[in-house]
């Protein structure tokens, strides 16, 4: 992929956000301030927008690429569909996970990226799902859309996340030799630093001037849950399952923790909550954005660990293994950091 290329990925997706944000004001597609959040005035949720126009943009002046992931960006529109629909009118949790059903069944059947195997996770063998290819893709597929969607609470935290994991994919594939994902990769980086740099807080903007909003965190959900599945199974799979579990260790076991936790304590899982990792950073004293980069530090760090496994050639069962463990010391380390009921300072923007 061109310099310039990017270079223009980069010039569209910051032209489509600030092109969008007039029509954010007029459809009412705004974060409005109020109640636990702390922007002072409406923010316009056209982050996911933005970020696919800029990709999908490049994508189609490149035959090539276009025709690698036409399926991709069609079905990925979809889903940003239903996610602006959802910020306007909240949708019911219910219907949205109807209709990411329906974009994972797509992938799967029209695009065959399903996950077939989980690997030799336990030094007996790959293990073969067979008929129960097409329920894990959905199941995980969804589990991946969530885990996104739910650790966007803070500026800048949900995209760094996303772009972590697709630098750290972009080298496995470079490593591999596989050049369509890895074009289309550094497209969708790049549109995601376009995005994050009006994001982000910095030194001199003290408050976000887009959010994703649940259409971004669920576009870019699904993104990375087609890539991620696509680079670890069939003849084409150039990294193992639990590499895959690696790169997405952050959002994944923030995620599945609370899946474990909230109906113990006899709560929904899909109900707001203060539990998140991020949440048990800020409670424990860091501010917002100190919580934004020590959450990308461990992610980058964690997938570093499962490249390293990668290109090492560790079995996959002694990775698993290690995976299982570090959620295990989270689980641990979690329970001490924030109990029932403590409330962490009102920074997060998000309600999950």
């Amino acid at each position: 992929m061109t310099i310039y290329a990017l270079l223009c990925a980069f010039v569209i997706t910051a032209f489509s956000m600030m092109a969008l944000r007039p029509f954010a004001s007029r459809v009412g597609l705004l974060d409005m301030p109020g109640g636990r959040k702390t922007h002072k005035a409406p923010t316009p949720m056209i982050g996911g927008l933005g970020i696919y126009l800029g990709t999908l943009s490049i994508c189609m002046l490149s035959p090539v690429i276009a025709e690698d992931f036409k399926i991709l960006l069609l079905v990925s529109g979809f889903v940003l569909f239903i996610g602006v629909i959802d910020d306007l009118y909240e949708l019911k949790a219910s219907l949205r996970m109807a209709a990411h059903g329906v974009a994972a069944w797509v992938m799967a059947i029209t695009a065959g990226i399903q996950i077939q195997s989980f690997g030799d996770l336990f030094f007996t063998g790959p293990i073969m799902l067979g008929a129960l290819a097409l329920p894990v893709t959905l199941f995980a597929t969804i589990g991946v859309i969530n885990a996104i969607n739910m650790s966007d609470g803070l500026d800048g935290l949900s995209g760094g996340l996303v772009t972590v994991t697709l630098i750290l994919l972009s080298v496995a594939a470079l490593g591999s030799g596989q050049s369509a994902i890895l074009n289309f990769n550094q497209i969708l980086i790049v549109s995601l630093l376009a995005f994050l740099a009006f994001n982000f807080r910095l030194l001199w903007k003290k408050s976000a001037l887009v959010y994703l909003g649940d259409a971004g965190s669920t576009l870019l959900g699904f993104i990375v849950a087609w890539l991620v599945i696509a680079a670890s199974q069939g003849a084409d799979a150039f990294i193992s399952p639990v590499t895959a579990l690696w790169l997405l260790a952050v959002p994944l076991i923030d995620t599945v923790s609370l899946l474990i936790r909230r109906p113990l304590q006899g709560r929904s899982p899909f109900n707001p909550g203060r539990d998140h990792l991020h949440h048990r950073l800020l409670n424990a004293g860091f501010d917002a954005k100190q919580t934004v980069l020590i959450i990308h530090g461990c992610a980058l760090f964690f997938g570093a660990v499962g490249l390293v496994g990668h290109f090492a050639g560790a079995p996959e069962g002694l990775m698993f293994m290690l995976f299982l463990a570090l959620f295990a010391v989270y689980m641990q380390i979690s329970k001490r950091v924030l109990t029932v009921g403590d409330q962490p300072p009102s920074i997060t923007t998000e309600n999950h």
